[in-house]
């Protein structure tokens, strides 16, 4: 991997060989919104994405030479929308590089990926409770369109 020079952000795809140093972000963003978190099967689905580039991509943010978070971007297709669409399932960025514009920089880098792969909107989903990245994500044109996102899990009965 190439050293950043000061002040840089960039996004660092995830491989394989990265996972070690992408998990305890992933564990840390779990802690922080009190989520659910099984590491094994965190693992085993990020290991999924990773070899299916059509799910979507995962990278680290490096700022200032170091990895300070991640990000997560998951495809999907959006008839409303036109095309392919991108979610930003999950953002992460260490507390000590919040607030100091590293979360407009990394969502103006994914939007700028997507413009570039054919992508014609560009999704995410921020928690009730968090009105800093909800005015946020606003400054940056995400727009509320009024909807509740309803989600039901899954799970395959047994035989």
């Amino acid at each position: 991997m190439n050293s950043d020079s000061t002040g840089t952000l960039r996004l660092v795809a995830v491989t394989a060989e990265a996972m070690t140093r992408l998990v305890p972000f992933v564990r840390a963003f779990y802690e922080h919104f009190n989520y659910p978190y099984r590491e094994r099967q965190k693992v085993s689905v990020l290991r999924k994405m990773l070899r299916n580039e059509s799910l979507g991509r995962i990278w680290l943010i490096r700022h200032e030479g170091r990895d300070v978070g991640y990000v997560l971007l998951a495809f999907s297709f959006s008839l409303e929308f036109n095309g392919r669409i991108a979610f930003v399932d999950e953002l992460f960025i260490v507390p000590s590089h919040r607030q100091k514009g590293v979360g407009a920089a990394v969502l103006k880098k994914v939007e700028n990926i997507c413009l570039r792969s054919g992508i014609t909107a560009v999704r995410l989903e921020s928690e009730a409770h968090n009105p800093r990245a909800t005015a946020l994500y606003a400054r940056l044109g995400y727009v509320d369109h009024g909807r509740h996102l309803l989600t039901r899990q899954l799970k395959r009965r047994q035989a």
